[in-house]
């Protein structure tokens, strides 16, 4: 069934019917020791040696930390990744021969490789961000319509800022019209004088400057009516 070799220190054991085990069982895997592969000058071993290779398999509990498995597979790749006496490069880790089921993290590595963050940043970094982006995501998609609000909202804030002294001057234009041809106009005249102070004193972005001085313009024009008797409601 199977045969010992002992050469110069090395014993190896020659299994005989090593297909046959690993028929039987799916995590062996039939290896062939090529004669003299250890010690070329020795000949050892000194035929082919036909071997049996149990996989190695990385188990976790159902209390394992999902974050932690990508790390972990990346450092095994990191490892164990080199080729060997037998394996090829990048042989190893891989979803081969498993006895368990494989959890999503490993199914995400295998797929995809490592997280993108985690290729570049350290490990608590990326998982911070990781998990920052499930956090953020939600409110942005809530945060968004509101910045779309502001320009507008914005606009009308600057606007009324300016607009609502028309109303002022529209009641003194409208007391105006009611007034006797010859009555004394001081007191409007006074009050647009106040008027044209306050508006003096408001302070609006160059972009809303236009309509600021347009106002400053109409009480000007009122009061230059007034004085001269002749009253308008063109403005």
């Amino acid at each position: 069934m199977s045969e010992a070799l002992a050469l110069r220190g090395v014993r190896l054991l020659n299994i005989k019917r090593a297909p046959a085990y690993a028929l039987q069982h799916r995590f062996l895997t039939v290896l062939t020791l090529p004669e003299g592969a250890i010690n070329l000058r020795a000949d050892v071993p000194s035929l082919d040696t036909m071997l049996l290779a149990p996989a190695t398999t990385l188990v976790t509990s159902d209390n394992f930390h999902p974050a932690l498995g990508e790390p972990i597979l990346s450092m095994a790749r990191r490892i164990h990744g080199e080729a060997g006496l037998f394996e090829q490069a990048g042989e190893f880790p891989a979803r081969k021969f498993l006895d368990f089921p494989i959890a999503d993290s490993a199914k995400r590595f295998f797929d995809s490789g490592p997280p993108f963050l985690q290729r570049y940043l350290p490990f608590w970094a990326a998982d911070l961000i990781g998990r920052l982006k499930i956090i953020l995501l939600p409110l942005i998609t809530l945060v968004y319509p509101l910045f779309k609000l502001i320009p507008p909202t914005y606009d009308w804030r600057m606007r009324s800022r300016i607009n609502r002294w028309y109303k002022d001057l529209q009641a003194i234009e409208d007391h105006i019209q009611t007034r006797e041809p010859d009555a004394d106009v001081s007191s409007e005249v006074t009050e647009l004088d106040r008027l044209e102070a306050s508006v003096g004193r408001l302070s609006v972005p160059l972009a809303y400057a236009n309509p600021l001085y347009t106002l400053r313009s109409h009480i000007a024009l009122l009061r230059d009516e007034l004085r001269q008797g002749r009253p308008s409601k063109e403005h």
